[in-house]
């Protein structure tokens, strides 16, 4: 398993990036808006795919990323259903 924290300054948040050894594919967990074109750059250079973005929760502290990760990678969107 492949794990690693990135943290948003501005917004002083964190988004965790889970990926498979094996397979290359990954998961960002809270990913922000801000850090978009950042989390790409780490995803690239350890050679993983982006498969889905994971929101724990709805966030008061900053904007999220997925939607714009989603356009940029082709990637899938999982939320509580309470924010469906």
């Amino acid at each position: 398993m492949i794990f690693k924290q990135l943290f948003e300054s501005d917004s002083a948040t964190y988004t965790y990036l889970i990926a498979c050894e094996q397979n290359r594919q990954a998961i960002l967990i809270d990913p922000v808006i801000d850090t978009v074109e950042r989390d790409l750059q780490v995803l690239k250079d350890l050679g993983l795919t982006l498969m889905a973005t994971l929101e724990t929760h709805v966030h008061a502290d900053h904007l999220t990323g997925a939607r714009r990760l989603k356009q940029r990678s082709g990637c899938q969107t999982a939320y509580p259903k309470m924010l469906g």
